[in-house]
């Protein structure tokens, strides 16, 4: 029994001697499996590569509209929706000349390479309503998809070289170039990689942003932020690019700062409550899951309500009880395709008021007129059932509270 605590002290002592010679004897290795800690210089591999771990959320990312911004025609020619077989005055080029499609929704124009640049062909097939119009003008030629279009249609675009990775708009056109995050080193694979739910509302809102604008970029050669787009939700926007604004690009909005066009909707979003308030495009979208037309997460108002849980039913909301919030809200006041096929995002109500200011509805749309279109629906009568509406449930005096739609 006196030598037990020897024995044991001997045991003890014989087991450190052999871990620390064993730890001598193993190969040191000073960086684990991997090579990356951060994004920096890291370049495009395209959505496959993405695959291969995000197998499910690739699938998903190909049932939306992103997926099919832009498809190779000749790899896969049921791409190309627009009617060939009917005879057309303004289509002047055949379906064998099409290289890539454009778009697949509200309209798909057709886009054909020239040697070392793509132009887009003059004509675009409006798909709602299975016609031809007009989309370029006599010079189409001579315009470079690289300079006006090809950062928002393609990912991995270097418009100098005149490559992209791949065709669409595919994983690492909002989470960054990948090809670091693929070799990240373990324990880096969050640092090597954007994800835009680990951001603020603004720099996630930029990514978006990036495409769903217009503008110049500071070069002053693109129609796109060539110089952000390897840099989405690390850089600031604004300093890549000057977007259209009001003031200085009065043809692309409404008096009341509402967007004219399709790919406006940040502009219309920056100059909201919902803004203000933090509430972003991914509140109301889904990303890599298309559930809806526009990608919603809810349909109409059960998306609205979701938030606006206490509105009431007073004043020019009792009018409408069958409507539905977007109505009004979010009348259609651009374009992409048909005239109204794009709803205004600045989420605010549209006077009738400020059509007859402006002189018209041609010069200004409205809320109301957007579904009382109707020839006997005056405006002056829509502004009249619009104040009786909001006056019954308003204290007197009523003209304290009467808002006007032009300050």
């Amino acid at each position: 029994m006196k030598r037990l605590p020897l024995i044991i002290g001997a045991i003890f002592t014989l087991t450190i001697v052999i871990v620390i010679i064993t730890t001598i004897k193993l190969e040191h290795k000073d960086v684990p499996e991997g090579e990356f800690k951060t994004m920096v210089d890291a370049t495009y591999v395209g959505s496959s590569e993405c695959k291969k771990c995000h197998e499910r959320k690739f699938l998903e990312w190909t049932t939306t509209l992103h997926s099919k911004m832009m498809q190779d025609a000749k790899a896969n020619p049921m791409a190309i929706i627009g009617d060939f077989d009917s005879l057309s005055e303004i289509r002047t080029f055949k379906k064998e000349d099409v290289d890539f499609t454009l778009g697949n929704q509200w309209k798909q124009q057709y886009l054909k390479k020239t040697e070392d640049d793509y132009v887009v062909l003059p004509a675009q097939y409006n798909i709602s309503s299975g016609q031809w119009t007009l989309y370029q003008a006599e010079d189409w030629q001579d315009k470079s998809w690289f300079k006006e279009c090809a950062g928002c249609h393609a990912t991995g675009v270097d418009p100098e070289k005149k490559t992209f990775k791949e065709p669409g708009i595919g994983c690492e056109a909002c989470h960054g170039p990948g090809s670091n995050h693929v070799k990240a080193i373990p324990g880096y694979e969050i640092a090597t990689i954007v994800d835009p739910q680990r951001l603020t509302t603004n720099a996630a809102a930029q990514i978006c942003g990036s495409c769903h604008s217009r503008g110049m970029d500071k070069s002053g050669q693109y129609q796109y932020p060539a110089n952000y787009m390897t840099s989405r939700g690390v850089a600031n926007l604004r300093i890549f690019f000057n977007h259209a604004n009001q003031e200085e690009n009065k043809d692309m909005f409404w008096p009341s700062g509402d967007s004219k066009y399709n790919n406006m909707q940040y502009l219309d979003w920056q100059n909201s409550e919902h803004a203000k308030a933090g509430v972003s495009c991914t509140s109301c979208h889904t990303i890599h899951v298309s559930q809806s037309t526009f990608q919603t997460k809810l349909q109409g108002d059960k998306l609205c309500r979701s938030c606006h849980q206490t509105m009431e039913n007073r004043g020019a909301h009792k009018l409408h009880t069958f409507g539905s919030c977007i109505a009004c809200h979010m009348p259609r006041t651009g374009k992409s395709a048909e005239a109204g096929d794009i709803r205004s995002h600045t989420f605010s109500f549209i006077y009738p008021e400020l059509s007859i200011e402006m002189g018209g509805l041609e010069k200004q749309p409205n809320s109301c007129s957007d579904c009382h279109h109707h020839k006997d629906n005056l405006i002056e009568g829509l502004v009249e059932f619009l104040d009786a509406a909001k006056k019954a449930d308003m204290p007197k005096p009523y003209a304290v509270h009467r808002r006007k739609a032009l300050k």
